[in-house]
């Protein structure tokens, strides 16, 4: 389960150093433990703050953090000044003379208000940094939008001629899976497979003879588009038909034919925009 602190942990992986305060209110109760890291950008040469603030914390404890002097400095107190670079390059640098960028993400395991966002931002103003507040709502926005808008179900001997540019001017228009964008090293292809088609907002059917005679994944994909239909009660499938014919798509499947499909044959361009326009209607 995605969570503030795993969006903490692996935002900014490159180089950080890290540290933490042991926070707690006035009369020495609600003690915290607050993480923050500095994370530098060597090619930017800037340097920015990040801070984990755990369930239970209070506006109080978060503007204390602020208005310590190591985040107003964007250092850690006691942490030796470094000379770094990259394995390729001769050149180095040294991390205290990063510029602060006055960037401080704040990633906040509560649900905060308006109102508790915007005063955290007036803070951050009176203080001259610039807040950026990542709480629950945010995590939540994160998995929606991660979630691809289509799926695009095609047989590999279509690439070439049609379905590795549709992905690739779809992408501009809205998020999609396809196999080449969305798996990486190590993945499950089932499991990753199966998350698509069941995620998606619309799954597009490239329909065409390897399509239809390929018995294996692009069978299994479109029995599984055919029963979420079902289950879900609701057109899923977007059809484009490829060098295909009427009878060719009756024999596989007659409800297909009574779906209004677009032809490859109006282009690349013309067929992503269609498609993208149906996706997000």
């Amino acid at each position: 389960m995605t969570t503030v602190r795993t969006h903490y942990d692996v935002t900014a992986q490159a180089l950080n150093a890290e540290t933490g305060w042991h926070v707690e209110e006035r009369g020495g109760s609600n003690q915290q433990l607050i993480l923050g890291k500095i994370s530098y950008s060597l090619e930017e040469n800037v340097r920015y703050w990040s801070f984990f603030f755990p369930e239970g914390v209070t506006l109080p404890q978060v503007e204390y953090i602020l208005r310590m002097p190591d985040t107003l400095n964007c250092v850690i107190t006691g942490e030796p000044s470094q000379l770094v670079g990259f394995a390729d390059s001769p050149e180095r640098y040294r991390l205290d003379s990063l510029v602060f960028s006055k960037r401080i993400y704040l990633y906040i395991d509560a649900e905060l208000s308006l109102n508790d966002k915007q005063h955290l931002n007036a803070i951050g103003t009176t203080l001259g940094l610039s807040i950026q507040v990542r709480d629950r709502e945010y995590v939540r926005n994160c998995i929606e939008l991660s979630k691809p808008a289509a799926f695009i179900s095609h047989d590999s001997r279509d690439k070439d001629t049609l379905v590795r540019e549709l992905a690739r001017n779809m992408s501009v228009r809205c998020t999609v899976w396809y196999d080449e964008y969305s798996l990486k090293v190590g993945d499950s292809l089932r499991e990753s497979i199966e998350r698509g088609l069941k995620e998606a907002k619309k799954c597009i059917i490239i329909l065409s003879p390897n399509f239809i005679s390929n018995g294996g994944w692009t069978k299994a994909e479109f029995d599984s588009i055919y029963s979420r239909e079902i289950h879900e009660k609701r057109n899923v499938i977007l059809p484009v038909w490829h060098n295909v014919s009427k009878n060719e798509v009756y024999e596989y499947c007659p409800r297909l034919v009574d779906r209004v499909a677009l032809p490859s044959s109006i282009g690349v361009h013309a067929l992503s925009e269609k498609l993208a326009q149906a996706i997000m209607a």
